[in-house]
């Protein structure tokens, strides 16, 4: 599913497709998934709760606010990096599968926008910073992968520098 959708997307994929990709039969596709969206919600699951629990783990490693974010956009970036045909079929193909894609999307995105709420809680910032910086990044990663940009190496870095930017401008220091 992870290679079909990302040569043609997810509308003009066809469990055919899927099947024949995979060497099985249409009743062993249908014995594991109810449906083509089934399917693709299926690895969307399985790869949001894997990347939940490691950027859970690598945000929990930091001690200052900016360990902390840094260290989370290290494995979300490298996990594009690494992966972009899933990352592609989770970011940008789940949520054209329907309402369920985006429901799953959202839960995502409000899930970091939380982690992101713990980094800043002790900072005076205003409360729409987290969601603004989640959703914000979140808008970068997805047209570099839209426009197929395969270089994320340094990327990282970049996002941390606009913390260092921001200090620079009047905001909280992360690092305290």
């Amino acid at each position: 599913m992870v290679e079909i959708v990302s040569d043609r997307g997810y509308a003009e994929a066809n469990v055919r497709d899927v099947i024949d990709h995979a060497g099985v039969s249409r009743k062993t596709f249908y014995d594991l998934y109810a449906s083509k969206e089934d399917c693709l919600l299926g690895i969307y699951d399985e790869t949001a709760q894997c990347l939940r629990a490691i950027v859970q783990h690598a945000h929990e490693r930091g001690v200052t606010p900016q360990e902390r974010i840094d260290a989370a956009l290290d494995i979300v970036v490298e996990w594009i990096g690494t992966e972009p045909e899933l990352a592609r079929l989770c970011v940008l193909e789940t949520p054209t599968s329907g309402h369920a894609g985006r429901k799953r999307i959202t839960a995502t995105l409000t899930w970091l926008i939380g982690v992101m709420t713990d980094v800043l809680g002790d900072l005076d910032v205003p409360e729409l910073l987290p969601e603004l910086v989640v959703g914000g990044i979140h808008a970068m990663l997805s047209h570099r992968l839209v426009n197929d940009v395969r270089d994320f190496e340094g990327l990282s870095a970049e996002l941390s520098e606009v913390w260092v930017a921001l200090e620079r401008w009047g905001m909280p220091r992360l690092a305290a």
